[in-house]
């Protein structure tokens, strides 16, 4: 790299030296009107472009040329150097103008043709020609009284060597462009054969060609017009270049059109028809250059356009967008295929009038819409509103429309442009979304109230047990009264627990029913069973009224009569001292519709259709004086469906009672058959007594337990961890082992594995005890080897039921799931 940065400006100026001397040689025999003045100096050509290409480093070459050309054509010293020095000007002052003035060298732009012709040609000639004349007259090789001529003629050769000779130069420089085709090749072999053989014709004029006299040399007009539409601008530089050569050596051989006349006249005439020749071949060239230019990029940019519009069509179908422009002047609306199909109608099917466009706007958004756009137009250029607009077949759709106002140059209103989007499924989930708010935020409030209300109802019986035990303690008369009011307590704890258990288990789909054929006559005894002590302390006037013939049902019987008697406590409970509850069954139909009304409080009536609803409750006093959970009539709904059946719910208003009515689908009559109502054992308390383990780890639930079941004539045991009872086991065997699950160490689970692998303990009844009642937790006992599972605290009457059954049981045991 060093060494071309040190050799590459010395072969410039070396190489640009001896091209001049060489084309000045040549020129020099073209003289004409005296031996240092030609008809077209091609050196000024060259120079020109040297300093255009290669810059001012080719200057010297220039100057050093130049002056050897002249010296050795046997001119003084000083005469050469003043030659040389105006040639060196002319070429630097005509290459600095033309970079001043953005010239490029491809001649493809009719600006850089004229300013070729008029800075280079016509310019920085006059300075060659007025140094190197004076040069002459001073040197004394040329008399003052010829200086206008030898002036005009060296001129007009400076003149046409940058006009013939430096576009050949200037535009052949470029890099060539390869991979011409052979039908191409052909064509310029038959251009440039063509204009040989006329321009011999012409300017040669061998015997026999005087008819191409009076067709002067123009007859190579058309090799130029062939030369610049098929080969561009160097087509049409190389046949100017050509056919000025032929003129300017026939002229000086005394050949040719040019040669008829004074010398002057053929000076004249030869240089005019060059200066035609090359200035038309160059517009020529360049105006095609151009043509082609524009074709190119209008193609170009054609072919951009339609990939743009492309995108952007593909863009508004995406985003469920249309595009609008309103011309204010005319009136003329036009709408985009995608807005068309926004709306409904078919391509090309919109109106094109802003009547049309408020036709399809919903009649309660049409002021708005209207509104919106005179305020656009008469205040500010933004437009934005979203509205509905009404489909041809009657569907609404939501659009929102943006648009700008756009100005003419004077500043008039002129037109509006803008877009439309289908925002219906946006809105439709705005509305679902903030739907959805209101219900999170309704349900988040109901759970602040749900966990007030739990609060106060279990700190309700919580008052009474700890009043109870305190007046035990002391020793006060009427101890049996105290207890059952404990009794009672902790009774109504564990059925709000059962109930808060129940409403997670339905609404989570965890219930199984228990199908059977069942009498509703059973069901109704069982439920009415359950709350007659309630009823009876209120004294209500309670009034039972069943078909005559039986109705039977395929139904849980369990989870049917704990439908009916909520129903019935919520009567009694919302029923004033002496009101009157009725319960009515009859036929509907393939169904049965259960009634029970009351002489209650009532319903508002906008409480009504959330009677269902989880943790709702009419009573939102401070007092609370019914109680409750507000999941009872969940349940009810809950299972009332899983059964197949509806619930209702209908008040006349507050104070106005109210009516539940549940609809229960018949039996069929192939799987009708009498259910019998299960009927209610008292707890054990004697009997044959049974060997009884007690493994729990709270000390005070296994010592009340095992008080119980020694007052019913058992022998208890009790231990507190699940390694203990093994050994215990070990040394005596129990009878029945009434087991906690969640043990420290050793769960319930495995010590119920534990004891099923030994031998000889077949026969011992294991009883699981845990706050957990699910179902899928009563199985996981039961796989891991238990009988029987107790939900704490073990309702007394099942656990007597279950002893019983142990003490009049021989062999191994029946599993039952409780």
């Amino acid at each position: 790299m060093t060494w071309r940065r040190h050799v590459a400006p010395v072969a410039i100026v070396l190489g640009t030296g001896a091209v001049y001397v060489v084309a000045a040689k040549l020129g020099l025999r073209l003289a004409f009107v005296a031996d240092q003045v030609t008809l077209v100096w091609p050196p000024t050509g060259i120079a020109l472009a040297a300093v255009l290409v290669f810059g001012n480093r080719a200057w010297p070459g220039i100057a050093a040329g130049a002056f050897l050309a002249n010296a050795t054509h046997h001119e003084p010293l000083g005469t050469a150097c003043g030659i040389a020095v105006g040639n060196t000007l002319e070429a630097v002052i005509g290459a600095w103008l033309l970079r001043r003035v953005g010239f490029d060298a491809a001649l493809e732009r009719l600006k850089d043709v004229l300013v070729l012709v008029v800075f280079a040609a016509l310019a920085s000639t006059v300075v060659s020609a007025s140094i190197g004349v004076t040069s002459l007259c001073l040197g004394g090789v040329q008399p003052w009284d010829a200086f206008a001529s030898i002036w005009w003629v060296w001129w007009v050769g400076d003149a046409m060597g940058d006009l013939i000779m430096a576009p050949v130069l200037l535009v052949w420089a470029r890099a060539p462009r390869l991979g011409w085709q052979p039908r191409r090749v052909v064509e310029a072999i038959a251009l440039l054969g063509s204009l040989l053989g006329v321009g011999l014709l012409v300017f040669i004029e061998p015997v026999g060609a005087r008819l191409m006299r009076s067709a002067l040399p123009y007859k190579v007009f058309p090799f130029v017009i062939w030369a610049a539409l098929r080969f561009g601008q160097r087509g049409a530089v190389t046949v100017t270049f050509i056919a000025s050569s032929l003129a300017i050596l026939s002229s000086v051989q005394g050949w040719g059109p040019f040669t008829t006349g004074t010398p002057h006249e053929n000076l004249v005439a030869l240089q005019l028809f060059n200066a035609v020749v090359a200035v038309s071949a160059l517009l020529l060239g360049a105006a095609l250059a151009e043509r082609d230019t524009a074709e190119h990029r209008g193609a170009t940019d054609y072919s951009r356009l339609q990939v743009s519009e492309g995108r952007l069509r593909v863009a508004l179908d995406a985003g469920r967008m249309g595009a609008w422009d309103w011309d204010l002047l005319t009136g003329q609306l036009d709408w985009s295929e995608n807005l068309e199909a926004i709306h409904g109608l078919p391509p090309g099917g919109f109106g094109g009038t802003y009547a049309a466009f408020l036709a399809l706007v919903h009649p309660d958004d049409r002021d708005a819409v209207g509104h919106a756009i005179t305020r656009a137009v008469e205040e500010g250029p933004g437009y934005d509103i979203e509205f509905r607009t009404v489909r041809p077949d009657g569907t609404l759709r939501w659009v929102a429309a943006k648009g700008r106002v756009m100005r003419d140059a004077a500043g008039r209103l002129a037109r509006m442009i803008g877009v439309g989007t289908d925002v219906t499924e946006r809105k439709r989930l705005a509305e679902e979304l903030e739907q959805r708010a209101a219900e999170l935020a309704d349900a988040d409030r109901r759970k602040d109230e749900f966990l007030a209300m739990l609060a106060h109802e279990l700190r309700n019986p919580l008052a009474p047990l700890s009043t109870s035990l305190h007046l035990l303690q002391l020793d006060v008369p009427d101890r049996q009264h105290l207890v059952q009011m404990a009794d009672r307590q902790v009774r109504h704890l564990a059925r709000l627990v059962d109930d808060l258990l129940d409403v997670s288990r339905i609404t989570h789909g965890k219930v199984t029913l228990r199908r059977e054929p069942v009498l509703l006559s059973a069901v109704v005894e069982q439920a009415v069973e359950m709350i007659r002590a309630t009823t009876e302390s209120r004294a209500h006037a309670f009034t039972v009224s069943l078909a005559p013939e039986p109705i039977r049902l395929d139904a849980d019987p369990a989870r049917l009569a704990q439908v009916i008697g909520n129903l019935l406590s919520n009567a009694s409970k919302y029923t004033p001292r002496g009101g009157s509850i009725w319960l009515t069954a009859e036929r509907a139909g393939g169904e049965v519709a259960v009634r029970i009304r009351d002489t209650g409080i009532g319903i508002a009536p906008d409480f009504l259709p959330h009677v269902f609803d989880l943790f709702v409750q009419g009573d939102a006093s401070l007092d609370r004086s019914r109680g409750g959970l507000g999941i009872g009539l969940t349940i009810v709904r809950n299972l009332v469906e899983m059964h197949g059946g509806r619930v209702e719910a209908h008040s006349g208003g507050l104070g106005q009672g109210s009516e539940f009515v549940v609809h229960l689908p018949l039996a069929q009559e192939a799987a009708a058959g009498r259910a019998t109502g299960r009927a209610r054992r008292a707890p054990a308390s004697a009997g044959n007594g049974l060997t009884i383990l007690i493994v729990e780890d709270n000390q005070d639930a296994a010592e009340s337990l095992a008080m119980m079941l020694r007052l019913w004539g058992h022998a208890v045991e009790t231990t507190f961890d699940g390694l203990a009872a093994l050994e215990l086991v070990a040394r005596h065997e129990p009878d029945v082992i009434l087991s906690d699950l969640g043990l420290p160490g050793m769960d319930g689970y495995d010590l119920a594995r534990r004891l099923r692998e030994r031998p000889g303990l077949e026969h011992v009844v294991l009883v699981a005890l845990s706050g957990y009642g699910r179902e899928e937790d009563k199985q996981r006992a039961l796989d891991a080897g238990f009988d029987h599972h107790l939900v704490k605290p073990p309702d007394l009457d099942l656990l007597a039921e279950l002893l019983r059954r142990v003490v009049g049981t021989t062999g191994e045991p029946t599993r039952a799931r409780r």
